[in-house]
């Protein structure tokens, strides 16, 4: 069972060859454009790609050189406190200087020891 317009392919077909290079013309643009834009889009890709690499040599070398890390001294023991200690105290005290020094170096853009930290305090 054919349908319209499979028979009204065959009629123009049949009748004119225009109609055939046209269809052949079209797909044919059709093709050569895409294959252009892949090759378009697979050499920016490769341009960035270089670009990209480049700029993160420029960061490594413009980058101080990690100084070695002092030598960790054992902490003394402390000194068992007479007072109950606050319930709001934060136990790992170390750790949340650490997060804060972390967090403002890297809103400020600088390394962590580029900064010092002089008094946290609990504002509410």
């Amino acid at each position: 069972m054919l349908t319209n317009m499979s028979l009204w392919m065959m009629v123009a077909a049949n009748e004119s060859k225009p109609f055939i290079q046209v269809f052949v013309v079209g797909f044919g643009t059709v093709f050569v454009g895409l294959l252009a834009l892949i090759l378009i889009i697979t050499l920016l890709g490769k341009i960035m790609g270089a670009m990209s690499a480049k700029q993160a040599q420029k960061a490594v070398k413009a980058a101080p050189a990690e100084q070695p890390a002092a030598p960790v001294q054992a902490a003394a023991e402390p000194e068992p406190v007479a007072e109950p200690v606050a319930e709001e105290q934060i136990e790992d005290r170390q750790s949340m200087v650490a997060a804060i020094s972390a967090a403002i170096a890297t809103v400020m853009g600088e390394d962590v020891s580029g900064i010092r930290i002089l008094s946290i305090t609990k504002v509410n």
